[in-house]
């Protein structure tokens, strides 16, 4: 009985062991190999080996395994019209060498990973998905500091870091300690877990790139809030985003998810990192009042207060129309040392238009801290500029709540 029972188990065991041995020669990326090699001719076969390509790269603590499907990346000679088997476009790998550098630094995915839909980081809990069309520019920035530079290349990112400086995202955002701290700081915005999302109104797949770009384009639809009805009882109610909708198009909405997501805290080792442009000296100009309004645009005005100081942003209840007041007006309330104050100072909290709802989440930042004495003397001069006095009426002693407590 016992021998029998032996020879019954030795089957098994060696029907078992020849299970493994087929399904290892049937995985995904024999397959694709074994089409690779059948596409060429015995001379082109030749010196090219199968089986799992690797390289490690001790440096950036990553090992790829992308080339195992990815077989005529860096041959163009071999290389065929469809994907894995096509090769890299473009001249990067010349500087780029993928046993220096690797595939995932870049494009994202799990490099470690031998399934399609594994490799490409399309998995629950892996937080760095492949990066598909132009949201792989994001990733030249972690390298190149010098915007100049990667321009060619990456003109998505640059027409980003332009959409975000001209919107006055500055005035509530910081971005590597420069900005304010109204809302979120994004100097790391690019490697946030999508998993900390809401997605209950986002279209698509639940990605990280998804939930921002439709948040440039309908902010209020992706961050709706809640009413105090829906919410049990004793919470408190919570307001729609007030991050502004600029009206973007889906162009200029992924240019500026493109930014947002090569903002990362990683360090890369020193001999991968490409040195920042050198400063360029401030211009010089013509007046004040211009000088002024380049400080309004560097600082973020513009993000509350809108281009050119002519609208304002939906601040939930604060008082004067629940948003913050154009600037065209203010020379009519404001002499110019009480402005100066109100700059440097701010107002926290804004005033409510009703007392007994929640406090609004938009306010006046105080700016003495991040703006120099005199470049706000310069931000005076072009906001009162931008609305002459009623004629005849003395400057104004005080700032008047009627101007909405966010000039």
């Amino acid at each position: 009985m016992k021998r029998i029972l032996f020879l019954l188990f030795t089957l098994i065991l060696t029907g078992l062991f020849g299970v493994v041995v087929w399904m290892d020669t049937a995985r995904e990326w024999t397959g694709y190999q074994r089409q690779f090699f059948h596409s060429l001719t015995r001379a082109e076969r030749k010196g090219l080996a199968g089986g799992i390509h690797q390289v490690a790269l001790e440096d950036l603590r990553r090992i790829d395994r992308c080339t195992t499907c990815h077989v005529a990346i860096d041959k163009p000679q071999l290389a065929l019209a469809e994907q894995p088997f096509t090769a890299h476009p473009g001249t990067y790998l010349e500087s780029h060498p993928p046993e220096q550098f690797g595939c995932t630094v870049c494009h994202g995915g799990q490099g470690l990973a031998t399934d399609t839909k594994a490799a490409h980081g399309e998995v629950k809990h892996w937080e760095e998905p492949l990066l598909r069309g132009p949201l792989i520019q994001s990733s030249c920035y972690k390298c190149h500091g010098d915007v100049r530079e990667i321009e060619p290349h990456a003109p998505r990112l640059v027409q980003g870091m332009t959409s975000y400086k001209q919107l006055g995202c500055a005035g509530c955002h910081t971005v590597n300690g420069f900005g304010q701290n109204v809302s979120v700081d994004l100097s790391d915005m690019g490697e946030k877990p999508w998993q900390l999302l809401d997605f209950t109104f986002v279209h698509g797949e639940e990605r990280l790139s998804q939930w921002v770009e439709q948040h440039f384009q309908e902010p209020r639809r992706v961050t709706p809030g809640f009413r105090a009805q829906e919410l049990p009882p004793g919470e408190e109610e919570i307001y729609p985003t007030f991050m502004p909708n600029y009206g973007l198009n889906e162009e200029q909405a992924r240019a500026l998810t493109v930014y947002m997501l090569s903002l990362k805290s990683q360090h890369l080792p020193a001999a991968y990192v490409h040195p920042p442009a050198p400063q360029e000296p401030e211009p010089v100009y013509a007046s004040s009042v211009e000088a002024g309004k380049a400080v309004f645009q560097k600082f973020g005005c513009a993000g509350c207060h809108g281009l050119d100081g002519v609208g304002g942003r939906r601040s939930w209840n604060a008082w004067l129309g629940d948003e913050a007041p154009s600037l065209v007006p203010v020379a009519h309330y404001y002499d110019r040392q009480t402005l100066k104050e109100f700059i440097r100072n701010g107002r926290q909290p804004v005033p409510r238009s009703n007392p007994a709802r929640p406090t609004p989440p938009l306010y006046m930042p105080a700016w003495k801290d991040r703006i120099p004495d005199a470049q706000i003397d310069q931000l005076v001069d072009y906001v009162l500029s931008l609305g002459e006095p009623l004629p005849g009426s003395p400057p104004a002693n005080g700032a008047p709540q009627a101007a909405g407590g966010n000039p």
